[in-house]
């Protein structure tokens, strides 16, 4: 158990018997036994422990309370808020997820291979037909019952429409589809994920031989340009299953009426079973840079920040403008922030906004956060304080920190809304309890005003 999540649980007297099974960078999951009026329970236990984007983690708890009406999700029980951690309950499961098994008894067998696939099936079924994707299958996310399988880790699920949540790369990179280079992210992205995740399921080993690349350009280049490894190892129904899946242009992979269909008569398309494949392992010293070459926008948009940080502006301007004229709602934003301060371009507020406006209509919390800045101080645009208010709360809901600070002070001054000294302390706390220096200043100036009343 980490240092840091065991005071946690040690407030909350209904737990005990308190063991870790997995700890991640946001959340860790423990096997718990909760003691309730109805008797003494086992649970799955998540802590979140990063809950500046509460937009998200609602977004999370609704879709949870949609799903536990189906018998394929392991239910939902509770949610839980204690200083700056989220506590999720859920029914107990499983011992162990899909990597964690395989860890421990091998491979599985092509029939279990195929009861995996049928749970994935139904449950992605249920997802995809509200307009949500999973976003994050892998290993970790399946556990293991007795009966059935689970898919788990619903954090970076999102509904399918390009947006700024489909620019993020988020979650397990090794299991990542390729066009989320392209900010894309749909039904086939999950679909993809599956079937690098049922290879794994069937020979214990990454598909593009992962398993020990921590270096996030080359797995993010393999999932480009890497063909299957040892395809002609699998057994022959489920190496065409898994070429048809892990296809690179998401147009050509199945969907999941194909994959039931497979699971009746194993049938495939003909161009799958004639298919001829040229395996491809290699790296190129600068994979990123290549990518770019090859007009990804996510690679693109990364050099463009490398060349902003190096100072070479004009470089970084062009970059971002390749980005921005594709919707690219985080080069939108960036270019914005260029045409705000007059380098390497003509200053231009109005420039600026439109830039601004057109990333936050995409959902980018960074946009409305500066869009915010420009109606509350008017500039290239009259003063709107009550707007301003509104898009920093747009963003402070997100995550963005300035955001969190800025509607802080606004509550405390009453500009844009009616003053309230609690929302203040609350936003000025999450945003200094991740870091922002000013919010920090300002919930210490807050607590001294606050003892010379007393």
């Amino acid at each position: 158990m980490s240092d840091e999540v065991l005071p946690i649980l040690e407030q909350q007297p209904d737990l005990s018997k308190i063991k870790l099974i997995s700890k991640g960078s946001i959340a860790s999951v423990y096997k718990v036994k909760q003691t309730t009026e109805k008797g003494e329970r086992k649970q799955f236990l998540r802590v979140m422990h990063d809950i500046r984007n509460y937009q998200a983690i609602k977004r999370e708890k609704d879709l949870l309370h949609y799903l536990n009406q189906f018998p394929e999700f392991i239910h939902f029980n509770e949610i839980r808020k204690v200083g700056y951690s989220y506590l999720q309950f859920f029914d107990f499961a499983g011992k162990r997820n899909l990597k964690q098994t395989i860890k421990k008894s091998g491979s599985l067998s092509a029939r279990a291979t195929k009861k995996l696939l049928e749970d994935m099936v139904a449950i992605l079924e249920r997802v995809h037909s509200v307009g949500f994707v999973h976003g994050d299958i892998e290993p970790s996310n399946i556990v293991m019952g007795k009966k059935q399988a689970y898919l788990v880790d619903w954090s970076h699920s999102i509904p399918s429409l390009s947006s700024f949540d489909t620019e993020m790369i988020k979650g397990d990179k090794k299991y990542c589809p390729p066009e989320r280079l392209n900010g894309q992210l749909d039904e086939a992205g999950d679909v993809y994920s599956l079937g690098c995740t049922l290879y794994f399921a069937l020979t214990g080993k990454h598909i593009y031989r992962l398993d020990k690349e921590n270096d996030e350009d080359k797995q993010l280049w393999a999932h480009v340009h890497h063909t299957v490894h040892k395809m002609n190892k699998l057994p022959i129904f489920w190496r065409y299953l898994i070429f048809w899946m892990t296809q690179k242009d998401p147009a050509k992979r199945p969907g999941l009426v194909d994959l039931k269909q497979w699971l009746e008569d194993l049938t495939v398309p003909e161009w799958v079973r004639q298919m001829s494949v040229r395996v491809d392992k290699s790296y190129p010293e600068e994979p990123m840079t290549v990518l770019a070459d090859e007009h990804y926008m996510y690679p693109i948009f990364k050099k463009a920040l490398e060349s902003e940080n190096s100072g070479d502006l004009d470089t970084a301007f062009n970059l971002y403008e390749n980005c921005a004229f594709r919707d690219y709602s985080r080069a939108e934003n960036n270019l914005g922030r260029m045409y705000e301060q007059g380098k390497p371009v003509r200053q231009s507020y109005a420039m600026a906004a439109n830039m601004y406006q057109q990333a936050f209509e995409k959902g980018n919390p960074y946009a409305a956060y500066n869009l915010g800045r420009l109606f509350e101080k008017g500039l290239g645009m009259p003063k709107n304080v009550e707007h301003a208010f509104k898009l920093y709360r747009f963003a402070a809901i997100r995550g963005n920190l300035q955001a969190q600070n800025a509607l802080a002070m606004m509550y405390l001054d009453g500009r844009g809304t009616v003053a309230n000294i609690a929302q203040a302390r609350s936003w000025l706390g999450l945003a200094a309890q991740y870091g922002h220096s000013d919010a920090k200043k300002n919930i210490r100036m807050l607590l001294k005003e606050s003892k010379r009343v007393l």
